[in-house]
């Protein structure tokens, strides 16, 4: 159904809006510094600011302008997950998989801890997840999902039924999981802050300025040539995410940029609001080609997700979006959308996040749509690690597969977008 949009409706992101982020400085590149972040996300400014608190000059490059990639226009979902529960990640890899489930909870923690100690104003709030089965196959493997989660002493419940029903205003699911660790926020306000955390201990940041290639000059000694000049630096860091291009092929072939879209209607009548999401949850269901949604801070929902893996442009995802929405919310039917934009996922071959270095370049990337915690603390962490401060990430213990075939991606990535909507219509 084409979407119902009202007469302000903008092909834009909800959360520039109200987002004040603080203006960079428009300074020449340095000629040097020790440390050259590529990437001015979540992990960019994070490792860019710890380097700093260690004493280090730091110059951050970015190639388009900042609070304006993927850490602005996410759903701004706090979630400690990786795809698959504490108990099968130690099945498939023993002490790594334990190491690596209680890091992505180390990073929520450090999150929070940040967004309090900092005074970071991101409308933040720990709401829950409501997880949701959309069919017999996900019920039961989110009825045995909840049970790893309480079996190593975690929050979790899980609903059918008249509980369900108490969670969220939709008779689409018949079941779900709700993860008491999870949060909300306002994802270009929790970037803004980040960029401020940098600008007031002396980080530089340059914007409109795009890495070409990184030579390495020896012990200690790099060349990152960019398209306003060259700055030699002892460390580079690159934190590119679903944005990995030529500067690193290694990297590129080892990241499958995917595209996801977000619609957010009009201000909702209060109680339309709690009719849908009495408890504010953040709403995530099971299908491979996911549906998300939420409650904004402003009262609105957005509703994000993809049809397929094929290229596709706002407006058609817009279409798309709402229809789903309906679909899974009749109560929306005559409500307008104002505002619709996309952004792209960075997916690895195994689903999980991944750290590591080709030559002396270091790299973290892969979150697969849950980096909102785990990103900024990755980035830390390998700051950290790579002036020898702390140990590295458990991640960097994983084999970093390339994307089979990534060369022709953009021919086979439909087929396997097709695959996975056939399993999402399995009872």
């Amino acid at each position: 159904m084409p979407a119902r949009r009202c007469a302000s409706f903008t092909e834009s992101v909800l959360w520039h809006v109200d987002a004040e982020s603080p203006e960079v400085p428009n300074a020449p590149l340095p000629d040097h510094a020790d440390v050259v972040v590529v990437g001015g996300g979540y992990a960019g400014l994070a490792a860019a600011r710890r380097f700093a608190e260690h004493g280090r000059s730091v110059v951050v490059i970015e190639a388009a302008p900042f609070s304006t990639g993927a850490s602005t226009r996410n759903g701004g979902m706090v979630i400690p997950e990786l795809k698959a529960g504490p108990g099968a990640l130690h099945r498939t890899y023993g002490d790594l998989g334990t190491r690596m489930h209680a890091a992505v909870n180390e990073a929520f923690d450090w999150t929070e801890q940040l967004i309090a100690n900092e005074r970071i104003d991101c409308n933040y709030e720990r709401s829950g997840q409501l997880f949701l089965a959309h069919n017999e196959v996900t019920r039961r493997a989110i009825r045995e999902a909840a049970a790893d989660h309480l079996s190593h002493g975690e929050d979790v419940r899980y609903l059918e039924g008249d509980d369900l029903r108490a969670e969220i205003g939709s008779e689409v699911y018949g079941a779900g999981m709700v993860i008491a660790r999870t949060g909300g926020l306002q994802p270009a306000q929790f970037h803004a802050g980040l960029l401020r955390r940098c600008l007031n201990i002396g980080v530089q940041l340059h914007e409109h300025t795009r890495a070409v290639s990184i030579t390495d000059d020896g012990p200690g000694a790099h060349t990152v040539s960019t398209t306003r000049g060259s700055i030699r630096s002892q460390l580079v860091f690159v934190a590119t995410n679903a944005t990995a291009d030529a500067l690193l092929p290694k990297l590129q072939r080892r990241v499958l940029p995917v595209g996801s879209f977000i619609i957010a209607t009009e201000v909702l009548d209060p109680e339309l609001a709690r009719a849908i999401s009495p408890k504010n949850r953040m709403l995530v269901d099971a299908k491979n080609l996911l549906f998300y949604w939420r409650l904004t801070p402003d009262g609105r929902l957005a509703f994000g997700g993809r049809k397929s893996l094929r290229s596709t442009t706002v407006s058609e995802a817009a279409d798309f979006l709402y229809d789903s929405m309906v679909r899974v919310h009749p109560q929306l039917g005559e409500t307008a959308i104002e505002f619709a934009w996309g952004g792209e996922v960075a997916l690895t071959v195994d689903r999980l996040p991944h750290v590591g270095s080709f030559g002396r370049v270091a790299y973290a990337t892969g979150c697969n749509g849950s980096g909102v915690s785990l990103m900024p603390w990755l980035g830390t962490q390998m700051a950290d690690a790579m002036i020898g401060e702390g140990p590295p990430p458990p991640f960097i213990e994983l084999r970093h597969r390339p994307v089979p075939l990534s060369r022709w991606r953009q021919l086979w990535s439909p087929m396997v977008g097709s695959w996975f909507a056939m399993q999402d219509r399995r009872r």
